[in-house]
């Protein structure tokens, strides 16, 4: 009778353990994919920044050369943005990999822990 409770506890145990490392890692992937849409939020608010400050250049310069220097600083603001968008976005990749990769080894860690311990009272 001793060893039937053993044995559930120990399911019970798993069962616990195994929820609770399934909402971490339901955690980390939540807030990156959070992270993840403020950034394409963010880059679409620079797109049509860029959009509407190139139509306030067209309607209001008073000749050509105006409108292609103009062109040439919003092209040149927008690829600067865009690569500072590109660094956070391979930042974020990176932070998140190193969660998921803390979360995996901590739990590959207690579960061998658990695995021992189940193995020493087996024997």
């Amino acid at each position: 009778m001793a060893k039937a409770k053993e044995n559930i506890e120990m399911i019970s145990d798993f069962n616990t353990a195994g929820y609770e490392s399934f909402r971490q890692l339901s955690d980390i992937s939540l807030k990156a994919w959070n992270q993840v849409m403020e950034a394409q939020m963010n880059t679409l608010n620079t797109l049509m920044n860029t959009s509407m400050e190139q139509l306030k250049l067209v309607s209001e310069a008073k000749d050509y050369q105006e409108v292609v220097r103009g062109q040439m600083d919003l092209s040149r603001k927008l690829g600067e943005d865009l690569m500072s968008k590109t660094r956070e976005a391979v930042e974020l990749s990176q932070k998140t990999g190193e969660e998921v990769r803390g979360w995996y080894e901590s739990n590959l860690a207690t579960a061998n822990e658990k695995i021992s311990k189940v193995a020493e009272k087996a024997a």
